[in-house]
């Protein structure tokens, strides 16, 4: 009788040391599968998705020129977009263009802010090397933007006049185009391998980044 007690008694102990180490184990299991908290907060967006863009395009707050994402640098890049870069790559970043116009090797992309054609706008020009080992890929030859919050690391951009311009860049007038019912100036510093738009009221409307000394691509229409 004394001996079946004590079976019994170290059974239930058992029972009650493996019930404790589960219920552990389970605690231990919930811990570690918990999904960790977003600090970021930022996302992946879907890559036909223009917002993170238009948000971008339509901000006219005051931007910071050092940071990379609104930095003009002549002759080399418009914010994230490069020159001589693969032009998939923009649209990776944009998504789908809101148009397009392709002929003979070349393609002209266009974004409007929230797909609005009266918004800022992001134009890029790109060009295939035929007969070369990557003629494949259209390379970027030129980057237009008319959002006030790209800037130069000197702080010029759309808003800017054309006296403040100057102080900086050597402008030589290359072409024109119409704009609600106005002329707009196109000046060049080839040298740099920069253009500015400039309207009837003397001000920047447009920011034009191109390889410098390429007289083919700054001499080229965007509109």
């Amino acid at each position: 009788m004394m001996i079946r007690n004590s079976l019994i008694i170290v059974s239930i102990a058992i029972c009650l040391l493996a019930c404790g180490n589960n219920s552990k184990k389970q605690t231990t299991l919930a811990d570690t599968n918990k999904v960790p908290k977003d600090t970021t907060g930022q996302h992946i967006p879907d890559k036909n998705d223009t917002t993170k863009h238009q948000t971008m395009a339509s901000d006219t707050s005051a931007a910071n020129p050092s940071q990379s994402g609104w930095l003009i640098i002549p002759g080399k890049s418009i914010g994230h977009i490069v020159l001589n870069d693969d032009v998939q790559n923009t649209i990776t970043q944009l998504g789908k263009p809101d148009s397009s116009d392709a002929a003979m090797g070349s393609s002209l992309l266009v974004w409007f802010a929230k797909h609005d054609p009266t918004g800022y706008r992001t134009a890029v020009f790109s060009h295939h090397n035929m007969g070369s080992k990557d003629e494949s890929v259209s390379h970027v030859q030129k980057i237009l933007v008319t959002s006030p919050q790209f800037k130069t690391d000197d702080g010029v951009g759309v808003g800017s006049t054309k006296q403040d311009i100057q102080k900086t860049y050597k402008l030589k007038p290359t072409s024109t185009y119409s704009k609600n019912g106005g002329n707009v100036q196109v000046y060049t510093d080839l040298g740099k391998g920069i253009s500015f738009e400039i309207d009837g009221t003397g001000k920047c409307v447009g920011v034009v980044v191109h390889k410098a000394n390429d007289t083919a691509s700054a001499y080229l229409n965007m509109h």
